[in-house]
């Protein structure tokens, strides 16, 4: 099959996830009342890219996952790709821990995966969110944050928004963006962010009146926090492209203040790596 190639920013995305997954599973190893410890990506791939700056194979997140030492005792991958899904089987065969699931991610956590995950289960997750753009939903997101029991690493597709939906008049958007923009975000409160109500002479239009991707970035940490629930999340880290061009926020978010102060030095690090 034909594989994904990813640019540098792709890169510094799986290393980040990599380096709290190692001091993650460290960590809860050594608490007797842990049950266990799950690692979950919502779109895994097929486990392995291409780099574009050298052209040579990449480690995805399932198999930089699967490599971590200690390792998580058991693992979710989820594609809506089923040749990507026929990969990871080949990789992931020899691991009875690993379960695979083809189709929509928000159905398969909210409906299968994360009800097992229930505080008196005694089990904690680390769970990836890393959307292609606007396919993930705010349920999926309250439903982690709510359980009280899982860590998230979050996309915010900011290339995506600026594509399909954050254009000066709204009107002239696909309503099926402007749904996937409300799914995503949880409610239409994101217009009142961006957006001023003008009266023209046949009702109301909405004009930009921000234009500036931080202010929305700003405003959906506060809702991760707020809405959402999750006790700490730092600031996000911004990912930008070969020419400097912003393509999505990668936010944490989790209810320990020890995992966000382990994510702030990470995201510091490869701050500066940008």
């Amino acid at each position: 099959m034909k594989l994904d190639k990813i640019g540098i920013w792709s890169e510094i995305k799986i290393e980040i996830v990599k380096d709290y997954a190692s001091a993650y599973t460290k960590i809860l190893s050594k608490k007797d009342w842990c049950k266990g410890y799950v690692y979950i990506d919502a779109f895994s791939g097929a486990g392995i890219h291409i780099s574009k700056t050298t052209g040579e194979f990449i480690e995805g997140s399932p198999l930089n996952a699967l490599n971590i030492i200690p390792p998580f005792t058991e693992y979710h991958f989820i594609d809506l790709d089923k040749e990507k899904i026929k990969l990871l089987e080949k990789i992931a065969k020899e691991n009875p821990n690993v379960h695979l699931h083809n189709g929509d991610c928000n159905e398969i956590l909210t409906e299968i995966i994360f009800s097992t995950l229930t505080y008196d289960t005694f089990k904690r997750a680390l769970c990836f969110l890393d959307p292609y753009g606007l396919h993930l939903k705010w349920e999926s997101i309250k439903m982690a944050a709510d359980l009280k029991t899982i860590d998230i690493f979050l996309n915010f597709p900011i290339m995506d928004m600026h594509r399909n939906v954050l254009f000066e008049d709204l009107s002239t958007a696909d309503p099926e963006d402007i749904r996937r923009m409300n799914a995503f975000w949880g409610d239409e409160t994101w217009r009142d962010v961006l957006y001023a109500k003008q009266q023209d002479l046949f009702g109301n239009t909405h004009s930009l009146k921000i234009d500036n991707f931080k202010t929305l970035a700003h405003k959906f940490r506060n809702r991760l926090k707020n809405k959402a629930g999750f006790k700490e999340v730092p600031e996000p880290i911004l990912m930008t492209n070969s020419r400097n061009g912003p393509l999505y926020y990668l936010y944490f978010a989790s209810q320990q203040n020890v995992a966000s102060k382990i994510v702030k030095d990470i995201f510091n690090k490869y701050r500066r790596s940008i």
